[in-house]
């Protein structure tokens, strides 16, 4: 099925106005005819029945109906009543009766009556229109077997409905043609602001993020530029971060696969210990194997987002489990771990490996530095839960600490920062905050989530 080819905002609005205008005075012009129409009709047959009651008391002694109607009633309409007789032959009779001008009239309606085929004993009220005049007419038969022939001519009133209707018609025709002017007047003034942001649009999309430096005058218009250029800010920032992120990657993954090659070959041509090259090339396929799991991690938070499928979990659990996981690499360097744990149940609505790797990132990043104690902290606080991770040692450079949860930012000690990119990743990803503080001789990781995350409060309010 062909789709239909849209129509432009200015035909649209155009059709849609004209069209409002268009059958509003249709139905004017429709119930005004029929109002007119009614009333006529009412009028004339009002008229007739006066004449007859007219004619009914100046009837002769001899019982014939007088058709001198110089003193008959006028009715609404101001007009003057005629009347003639006919045969049954349709022949205007007593001719000399009747003036010049009715005589030429008599003699119309007559022969109009016969051409249509008009039973002079059934009309009652008969509209007759001939040679542009129109006139209401009524026929009764006479003792003579003659038939009075009475009509009132309301071409006059009907001459002033035309005028009116082509008036309502003229005025129709004026109103569209000014909508239509002032439809194209306000369309160009909204149309050229559109094609200037649509070009815009079509920049971004071509990867030009070069922001729009126009102003409108129109609020909406303001507000539709504002968003787009907020819109083209991010998608730069993307785009360099993007272009960053594939650079460090293939610089970090370059490292280690540079480092297997060459404790390789040294293998191959028997200048290096096999077994201390053997020990190099196992720790940096490590290295590197975190490295790609850290870089899956990262890609897979991004492409899901916000949709992913989330628990009631104790958190406690979670934290036990890293602790349980880290108790060995602590015995070997001597270091203590305390944890501080909240007596009752610390339940979030989370996505339990998104959360467990984020702790377990912040835990593995601090033992990295930790010199003799790390303290991992989960309470309930209020509405919210409090996660931290501690551990005493070197503080973190002040010029550094702004940049720790960016993508592949090295610090003092060359390490990539994919591990903190993944914990803030999580923790937006689950609507809570990351803080870090390092003084004293103590870095303090803290994250904090609310136990009502905001979407399904949404949900509540709507309920």
């Amino acid at each position: 099925m062909m789709r239909r080819k849209p129509l432009s905002i200015k035909t649209r609005l155009l059709l849609t106005n004209i069209g409002f205008v268009f059958f509003a005075f249709l139905w004017i012009i429709l119930i005004f005819n029929v109002l007119i129409n009614n009333y006529i009709s009412n009028s004339a047959s009002s008229q007739l029945a006066q004449v007859r009651s007219y004619q009914a008391q100046a009837t002769s002694p001899s019982g014939s109906i007088s058709i001198n109607l110089e003193d008959a009633p006028r009715g609404s309409f101001n007009t003057h009543p005629v009347a003639f007789n006919i045969n049954e032959k349709y022949e205007v009779q007593d001719l000399e009766k009747v003036g010049n001008f009715e005589k030429e009239t008599a003699n119309h309606i007559a022969h109009a009556l016969k051409s249509q085929k008009v039973s002079l004993d059934n009309v009652k009220n008969y509209r007759l229109d001939i040679s542009g005049s129109t006139f209401y007419i009524e026929a009764s038969r006479q003792e003579s077997g003659l038939y009075q022939v009475l009509y009132v001519d309301i071409t006059g009133i009907i001459n002033f409905t035309n005028s009116v209707n082509l008036f309502l018609v003229s005025v129709a025709l004026a109103v569209i043609l000014i909508l239509s002017l002032a439809v194209t007047f306000v369309t160009q003034r909204l149309i050229k602001p559109l094609s200037i942001l649509a070009q815009f649009a079509t920049r971004i999309g071509q990867g030009d993020f070069t922001e729009y430096k126009g102003s409108f005058q129109d609020r909406e218009l303001a507000t539709l530029a504002h968003n787009m250029n907020v819109a083209a800010r991010q998608l730069d920032n993307n785009d360099k971060n993007q272009k960053l992120f594939f650079q460090n990657a293939s610089h970090e993954l370059r490292t280690p696969l540079m480092a297997i090659k060459s404790y390789a070959e040294g293998i191959s041509y028997e200048v290096m210990d096999p077994k201390k090259a053997s020990e190099t090339i196992l720790y940096e396929t490590d290295r590197m194997s975190e490295l790609v799991e850290d870089l899956l991690t990262l890609s897979r938070l991004d492409s899901l987002g916000g949709q992913q499928e989330m628990e009631r979990q104790d958190v406690r659990a979670i934290m036990q489990d890293i602790v349980k996981e880290q108790e060995i690499f602590a015995e070997q360097r001597g270091v203590k771990i305390t944890s501080v744990f909240d007596k009752k149940a610390v339940m979030l609505t989370c996505n339990y490996k998104a959360l467990r790797r984020a702790v377990s990132n912040l835990v593995s990043n601090a033992m990295r530095y930790v010199e003799t104690e790390l303290t991992l902290t989960c309470v309930n606080k209020g509405r919210e839960v409090l996660i931290s991770v501690a551990n005493d040692g070197a503080v973190i450079d002040p010029e550094t600490l702004p940049h720790i949860f960016e993508r592949f930012y090295k610090g003092a000690g060359g390490v990539h920062g994919i591990g903190l990119a993944i914990v803030k990743t999580v923790v937006e990803q689950h609507q809570g905050q990351i803080d870090v503080k390092s003084e004293n001789n103590q870095t303090v990781f803290t994250m904090v989530f609310s136990k009502i995350p905001e979407k399904m409060l949404e949900k509540k309010e709507k309920i």
